[in-house]
């Protein structure tokens, strides 16, 4: 994945280095193979890159201490050239003229440019794809220079102008998704390329307010210095110095009217949406999956608040909006699109105070009853912030810091709720395009696919449930390759395609609809997305359905899966209440509302059931993570859930290290059941007994063969010839006297020692309320503790479930077992919910406690980290 940073003061900066290192921190989860910072000022450009994070090595390359103007940084998640310094970014170019850069992503035809740029004279010092991309460059730009007289070689306009021709050039010939920035140290300007990653780009005056421009592969680093965004679409670029910018188009556009590549485009600043507290960690959480874990409960009530029309703010002021005439809201929305563009705090600070005193909100404050608007206007700013939810939370909670008395706070809740309305109808529109689409599409006998990539392609299998047993219709989870392979040749018109995505950037998905486009067949394009701004949601879909989980940081996606997990949910409700209004009138009909009237009251209790399973489960969790963590396989066993325990088993995967596979519960009996009873899997509890064992064995040798007055080289054949003999199996008594292999059979027992690797295999098995389903799931631990396992259950408290994972068996007195009740709902579909929450909760214990290990025994670089595990990235895209 990686993340690179391109960033230009007007002035330089001392403390540059500082800035950079808080930078590069901030990206730290996209990559942390390697770290880099190329930095100018006054003189010339400093580079200093080498491997490991950049929480480190900030610090080890002196990179924290630097001063200057520009920078140009990058933390690299290796993907073409191994992890070493260098194949590390940024990359300093002087083959045919100076620039240096780096990327984020993937060019995939690195190793046929780098065969070119050899040919034509450069001297590429890596495998590295992003060396290829500023070599590229560099050689256009040689190129372009090349037919410039002299006295115009250094003048900054000129070289601006042959950079763009440079780039324009060697877009065609970088083949792949990738966001660079590339950096001229003469004319000291910087273009920020976005060609398929993301691309984030803004401006603003620091605290001497000195001017700058920042780009970056990820919104939180632009946030941390400013709010001020300017929005790039793919196959853009924007030139930039400290004071100004140009965005121009990479690649040709058609359709909808052509744009040529280089074209000039006018794109205004816009105040993002987000705050810096939206991308931070605060007290009193530890790591970000704990905090993104704990704030799943506010994110549900969220996506089930907007299904259900907005807050109570909304049900008790629409009147009053409702009320108000067209014009006023058109004049209220323009004065809040006004506010968005403003640059400054005192711009924006202005331009509130207008908007209030405006003829249209002065009169809307002016219907709404006395009583209505004291409701809490005393609060202070904090807490009145916390309270806007709406799509604008983050602008409006700027302007109650400026506040000039009540009837402006009263202003700032009524401006969130009419975007609130205003978001609730945008979604509810959505919503109804998507069982309308979904209805006309299952009664033309079409299909309805959802194509999915890892937590997302759990969610969809649970979703499939969810439309089975709720709507009682089909949905198919597909990955794309197997899409691809099973469904792309097949698709007939009135099928649906769903992609469902947190980034909306996923290139897989994005070249799955685009088969779909061309396929030729008449088919809906569906994105449930968390970034609606994505290319996904943007170019490629029909319908867009938000998922509404705010950034996430974590490496480890939690809350952006029950979020869809919720969506799913909601989703097959009303498509259910559809195809049930489309039923003849009679007892099937009646009972079908029925059951969605149950379901759909009981909605908003989904929050409700998130929170209480944090509380109720922690101690449960606690004993069944110390039982788990050092153990090097584990399977989860799910009966009818399967997608539950395929995502729990991802968590483990991706945040302990430890190998883990989710079955459906009938399954493990097929085959990887072998797994129980002594295997060759073992875990750092068994060695460190194992080589215990060894050691009192060797010590006994010792000790017994001074006795008998063997010499030393005997006893250190001795000791050589019980290692041997354990580990390898071979006999070791050719190289003994008979005195010696006298000794060494009597005091060394084979059997005893290998027996010290035995542990009980882990299970966790999870099941909802439904009685076969707890039949089945009992069945299941009892075939499988008499086999030799360990037995954790998460399930609604159930007696027979209870004694069944309670009870050792007659033949392992050591069996153990643990059991995690979930709050009770009888309610099978409800399982998936809490025992999401408690398999996330259990790999985050799982992860800490593993990571405590290993670092208190001195392992380095042992990747275990609930935020940052090593191998894996992704990046934050919502605003």
């Amino acid at each position: 994945m990686c993340g690179v940073i391109g960033l230009i003061y007007s002035e330089e900066r001392s403390d540059l280095g500082r800035v950079a290192a808080e930078l590069l921190k901030t990206l730290e989860y996209r990559g942390y193979d390697s770290t880099g910072a190329a930095i100018q000022g006054s003189g010339p450009v400093h580079l200093a890159k080498g491997v490991g994070a950049p929480s480190v090595m900030v610090h080890q390359l002196g990179i924290a201490k630097l001063g200057g103007q520009i920078l140009c940084g990058q933390v690299r998640w290796a993907t073409f050239g191994a992890v070493d310094e260098l194949n590390a970014q940024p990359h300093l170019v002087r083959c045919k003229t100076e620039i240096y850069g780096a990327h984020n992503g993937n060019v995939t035809n690195c190793d046929d440019l780098k065969t070119w740029l050899t040919s034509e004279g450069h001297r590429v010092a890596s495998d590295n794809d992003g060396e290829m991309v500023v070599h590229t460059v560099e050689h256009y730009f040689a190129q372009a220079l090349a037919t410039l007289p002299a006295d115009r070689l250094l003048d900054p306009a000129t070289r601006r102008e042959q950079m763009r021709t440079a780039i324009l050039a060697a877009a065609p010939r970088l083949r792949g998704s990738y966001a660079a920035v590339v950096v001229d140290p003469v004319s000291r300007c910087l273009w920020s390329i976005k060609q398929g990653s993301s691309l984030y780009f803004g401006h603003g005056t620091d605290e001497s307010g000195a001017r700058f421009t920042i780009s970056s592969s990820d919104l939180s680093a632009v946030l941390k210095l400013t709010r001020v965004l300017v929005p790039l679409a793919e196959g853009e670029f924007v030139e930039h110095d400290a004071v100004g910018y140009q965005v121009y188009r990479a690649t040709d556009l058609r359709g909808g009217g052509e744009i040529r590549a280089g074209q000039p485009l006018e794109r205004k600043a816009v105040r993002s949406r987000l705050r810096v507290k939206d991308t931070v960690l605060v007290p009193p959480f530890s790591t970000f999956m704990e905090q993104e874990i704990a704030a799943q409960e506010r994110t549900c009530a969220d996506v089930v608040t907007t299904f259900r029309g907005g807050t109570e703010a909304v049900r008790v002021l629409s009147p009053y909006l409702r009320a108000t005439p067209e014009a006023d809201l058109a004049a209220l929305a323009e004065g809040l699109e006004s506010l968005r563009s403003a640059h400054d705090d005192a711009a924006l600070r202005r331009g509130f105070r207008a908007l209030v005193d405006s003829p249209p909100l002065s009169a809307l404050l002016g219907r709404v009853p006395v009583e209505v608007k004291a409701q809490g206007s005393d609060a202070p700013p904090e807490q009145l912030a916390s309270r806007l939810v709406s799509s604008e939370a983050g602008l409006l909670a700027d302007l109650l810091v400026g506040a000039r008395g009540t009837d402006d706070l009263i202003a700032v809740r009524l401006l969130d709720v009419i975007v609130e309305l205003r978001d609730v109808e945008s979604f509810a529109e959505a919503v109804d395009r998507f069982v309308a689409t979904c209805g006309t599409a299952l009664a033309g006998r079409g299909r309805l696919l959802a194509v999915c990539c890892g937590s997302s392609y759990h969610a969809a299998k649970a979703g499939a449930l969810f439309f089975n047993e709720v709507a009682r219709c089909e949905v198919v989870p597909v990955l794309p390759g197997e899409f691809r392979g099973g469904h792309l040749r097949s698709l007939a018109d009135g099928d649906v395609v769903m992609a469902i995505s947190q980034s909306g950037e996923t290139k897989d998905l994005i070249d799955i609809m685009n088969d779909v486009a061309a396929s030729g067949r008449v088919v809906t394009r569906i994105a449930l997305v968390n970034n609606v701004n994505s290319t996904l949601a943007q170019e490629k879909s029909d319908v867009i359905i938000p998922l509404r989980c705010g950034p996430e940081i974590a490496v480890p996606a939690t809350k952006s899966f029950m979020n869809q997990l919720t969506v799913l949910y909601a989703l097959a409700l009303r498509l259910g209440q559809r195809r049930a209004a489309d039923l003849p009138e009679g007892p099937e009909r009646a009972a079908f509302q029925q059951e969605l009237a149950a379901r759909w009251e009981k909605l908003p209790r989904l929050p409700e059931l998130i929170r209480e399973t944090l509380h109720a489960t922690e101690a449960e969790v606690d004993v069944a993570a110390r039982l788990l963590y050092l153990r090097p396989s584990i399977q989860i066993l799910a009966t009818r859930i399967t997608a539950v325990a395929k995502e729990g088993a991802l968590k483990v995967r991706e945040v302990v290290l430890n190998h883990t596979e989710g079955f459906e519960g009938s399954e493990f009996k097929h085959g990887p059941n072998t797994i129980l009873g002594f295997n060759t899997i073992f875990g750092p509890a068994q060695l460190e007994s194992l080589l215990k064992k060894l050691g009192a064995t060797q010590e006994r040798l010792l000790l017994e063969g001074g006795a008998r007055g063997l010499p030393p080289a005997a006893l250190g054949r001795l000791v050589r010839a019980a290692a041997e003999q354990l580990f390898s199996g071979a006999s070791a008594e050719l190289t003994l006297e008979d005195a010696e292999r006298r000794l060494l059979h009597a005091e060394l027992e084979e059997a005893a020692l290998t027996k010290e690797l035995y542990a009980d295999y882990p299970l966790i098995y999870v099941t909802g309320p439904d009685p076969r389903d707890v039949a089945l799931t009992v069945s299941q631990l009892n075939t499988h503790k008499i086999r030799g396992s360990t037995t954790v259950v998460i399930a609604e408290d159930h007696p027979e479930l209870r004694q069944a994972a309670g009870k050792a068996p007659t033949n392992n007195p050591a069996y153990r077992s643990v059991y995690v009740a979930l709050p009770r709902t009888e309610d099978p579909l409800l399982t998936v919910f809490s025992a999401t929450v408690v398999l996330q909760r259990l790999a985050l214990k799982m992860s800490l406690l593993k990571a405590e290990h290993l670092d208190r025994l001195g392992i380095a670089e042992h990747g275990v980290h609930p935020d940052v595990p090593k191998n894996v990235s992704k990046s934050i895209t919502v605003d």
